[in-house]
């Protein structure tokens, strides 16, 4: 596999010309870099090194790493030297049992080199492993790594297994969520909780028409700051929908209307700001 491994970094190499040259005279991880200043309660990252790893189409690499907070995976990043061509690459995030938990695909153009950026909005466990599977898909990507060097998390390439890492972050944002209590779909409304909860929520924001036969409408009441999250659940958790918005203003209205066909009952509208959660129930007709 070592053998398997050098002709990998040899043919990236080649590809990338001087800009491998380049970082082999460099200690990327020692200077300040892209990963040092972001914006979340917690990043899980691998130091950065001065190697690279060649994917071709279809290649997948996966790496592990554990959750550092109580909450969502907001956005993962990761760094590109070159790609081969115009193309698309995906990120998805998998549990430790290898379920797909949820996946992003980008487009890229030729020639890129920087971050790529991924937001996503996956629920994870603070102390937990992940995985986090990058895919070329119609194009070669040039990833930066290092090898040789040891780390807590796992690296695979195609199902093999590699020493070392590819430079990544994941970011995650605290979660606080009040107690639940237990829902009854043919009465949703016989429990105080959720009784609080739509108050709190009512003071935010106006949704109609509810009941709702396909579209739900969520106005905002007030200005929130930063990432503002809605999401449209069932009972059970699952995802239905999902809006984000940047720095809502008050009056600015949210649409949703899921692509399934819904059963009539009680579904669950979550919005997310600033570490915040504010949930109603929802009856569809």
């Amino acid at each position: 596999m070592k053998l398997q491994k050098f002709y990998i970094l040899a043919a990236a190499a080649l590809l990338i010309g001087a800009v491998s040259a380049q970082a082999q005279t460099a200690n990327l991880a020692s200077t300040a870099g892209p990963f040092d200043n972001l914006d979340h309660d917690c990043v899980a990252k691998e130091a950065r090194g001065n190697q690279v790893l060649l994917l071709n189409h279809l290649d997948v690499v996966t790496q592990s790493f554990t959750a550092c907070e109580q909450g969502v995976v907001e956005k993962v990043y990761v760094i590109v030297k070159q790609t081969g061509s115009d193309g698309r690459i995906s990120a998805v995030i998998e549990d430790s049992r290898g379920r797909e938990l949820e996946g992003h695909k980008l487009d890229i153009r030729e020639g890129f080199d920087g971050v790529v950026t991924f937001k996503l909005q996956t629920k994870v466990d603070a102390g937990m492993k992940y995985f986090l599977k990058i895919r070329a898909m119609e194009t070669n990507l040039v990833l930066e790594g290092q090898y040789g060097q040891a780390s807590d998390n796992s690296l695979h390439l195609n199902g093999w297994k590699l020493d070392g890492n590819i430079t990544t972050a994941i970011g995650m944002r605290r979660v606080i969520e009040r107690p639940e209590s237990a829902l009854d779909a043919r009465n949703p409304y016989g429990d105080n909780i959720i009784e609080d909860r739509a108050t709190e929520f009512q003071s935010n924001f106006v949704v109609y028409p509810n009941p709702f036969v396909d579209q739900v409408t969520v106005t905002f009441k007030r200005e929130f700051k930063g990432e503002t999250i809605v999401m449209l659940t069932d009972l059970s958790g699952n995802l239905l929908h999902r809006e984000i918005r940047q720095n809502p203003i008050e009056g600015q209205n949210v649409n949703l209307n899921p692509a399934y066909n819904l059963h009539p009952g009680a579904y669950a509208l979550r919005i997310i700001n600033d570490n915040r959660v504010y949930n109603q129930t929802l009856m569809k007709q």
